[in-house]
């Protein structure tokens, strides 16, 4: 499925010696689900995609964030929460930023461990481009605490996992396709995946699935419909609608290899109508657009 991949593996690679534990019973509150595509896959460009899934107790927003010494960016943002702020995002040089939870380490663990938390909101305030975050990968990942992201420009998506004790790991495509939701993928760091719900790992399933058998290349209307799938029912499909964990959001950035990138965002904000609103992302958005 993936083509041209590069990994960026720092440190010493341990074995394999954990089984993974599945979690079939529990509905994990803060699963996501990211896919993304590149090159002939994207038409010369790239598109990423991301579900938002979390508790239906609180408000999204779209806001423009006016950076003073780096690039201004728009974002996705959750208010009214107990884990409020930036979801997802894209800056005025055409980087798009996406997270998903490392779920399969507990949240007491993840917020026990040393270092920084969200990387989000530095990487579209300083960053231009996957280039210029690989050349400063030692200083951007390192101290950080379990997460996904993952990330695009024009040319390429980035994916990055990371564990406990600051390991991580960086997959690049410039031409094919990329799928997480949250549990470990990479060898390397698969020892982290301590509970791995089944939730997540229908979501992967499917999206890979759909990712190798739909037409290609892939736009924006067709990631629309892979993010609004209900195959795998109410509590393990990309548009969730079950019990505790819902779908609040649809995040979707499309950029050409010529010409403005162009964003659609499906907000289900817990008791309204779904909004479902797109932007081009040219000059004139960026100057304009609060």
């Amino acid at each position: 499925m993936n083509k041209h991949i590069k990994s960026f593996l720092p440190g010493q690679c341990l074995c394999l010696v954990l089984p993974l534990l599945l979690a079939n019973s529990s509905v994990s509150l803060n699963a996501c689900t990211l896919w993304a595509a590149a090159g002939d896959d994207a038409s010369g460009g790239t598109i990423i995609s991301k579900n938002r899934d979390w508790k239906p107790d609180h408000t999204q927003v779209l806001r423009m964030h006016r950076s003073r010494k780096g690039y201004d960016y728009f974002g996705l943002y959750a208010e009214g929460n107990n884990e409020p702020g930036l979801k997802a995002g894209v800056n005025e040089r055409g980087l798009t930023v996406i997270t998903a939870t490392a779920g399969a380490i507990s949240k007491a663990t993840r917020d026990a461990q040393p270092g920084k938390g969200s990387l989000s909101t530095s990487l579209l305030a300083d960053y231009a481009s996957c280039d210029e975050v690989l050349a400063n990968q030692a200083k951007v990942f390192a101290n950080r605490r379990p997460t996904f992201l993952m990330m695009a420009d024009r040319r390429k998506v980035l994916m990055l996992e990371v564990g406990l004790k600051g390991r991580y790991a960086v997959k690049v495509v410039a031409s094919g396709t990329l799928a997480h939701s949250n549990h470990y993928l990479e060898p390397s760091l698969a020892e982290f995946n301590l509970t791995v719900g089944a939730s997540s790992t229908a979501r992967l399933d499917r999206i890979s699935h759909l990712l190798a058998s739909s037409p290609k290349p892939f736009d924006t209307a067709s990631f629309a419909a892979m993010s609004k799938d209900q195959h795998d029912g109410p509590n393990n499909s990309r548009w969730r609608t079950g019990q505790g964990s819902r779908t609040l959001s649809s995040w979707i950035v499309e950029t050409p290899a010529q010409g403005a990138p162009k964003l659609r965002v499906l907000m289900a904000n817990p008791g309204k109508p779904e909004q479902m609103q797109t932007f081009t992302l040219d000059k004139q958005f960026w100057k304009t657009m609060e």
